[in-house]
């Protein structure tokens, strides 16, 4: 959905809009996660590019089970187990189409809430402190993936910031050439 001044009247367009955005700053960074980038770390304890990515996506689908459970059953798996460990999937381009569909079933599902009234889903006393938890998580991981390619000498550009994170969140109309403003 395209947000626009008149479109964006309610409150519930606005937040979901806020998580569509959310998880479009997700799929552009993991696009600069290849084959030679998956397994870089941003500490020498921390988990690898694919296993955060893979872990953002089954943290969608543990708390979407919580609160659809019908609707999580039409996500797929991007972990495999081996010798007694859950480890990423070998085909990193489906761990990126499984985040975009749980990235979609997220939405679906409070969306649905919401148009149903429903307090409480799951654990959490509103859909709106569900979709936030999962903002807020992911927020996270995007840092230590942003972190982990920094360490590696592969950190986005400011203007590959500017057009694929904080321009996501800005009307270009209003913030005219900020792409090239340098920010110190």
């Amino acid at each position: 959905m395209e947000l626009t001044r008149e479109s964006s009247s309610t409150a519930v367009d606005a937040i979901m809009e806020s998580w569509d955005r959310q998880t479009r700053i997700l799929s552009n960074i993991s696009t600069l996660i290849g084959e030679d980038e998956r397994k870089l770390k941003p500490s020498d304890d921390g988990w690898s590019l694919d296993h955060q990515l893979c872990h953002i996506h089954e943290c969608r689908y543990g708390w979407l089970n919580a609160v659809d459970a019908e609707r999580a059953k039409t996500l797929g798996d991007v972990f495999e187990e081996r010798g007694g460990d859950y480890v990423p999937i070998a085909d990193l381009d489906e761990i990126k189409r499984q985040l975009s569909i749980s990235g979609r079933a997220i939405n679906l599902a409070v969306r649905d809430h919401l148009a149903a009234g429903t307090g409480r889903i799951g654990p959490y006393e509103h859909p709106i402190y569900f979709l936030q938890h999962m903002i807020w998580h992911e927020g996270y991981h995007f840092a230590l993936i942003t972190l982990a390619l920094r360490l590696a000498g592969k950190s986005p550009t400011d203007e590959w910031d500017e057009a694929n994170v904080w321009g996501v969140w800005r009307d270009p109309e209003d913030f005219p050439g900020v792409a090239e403003a340098k920010i110190p």
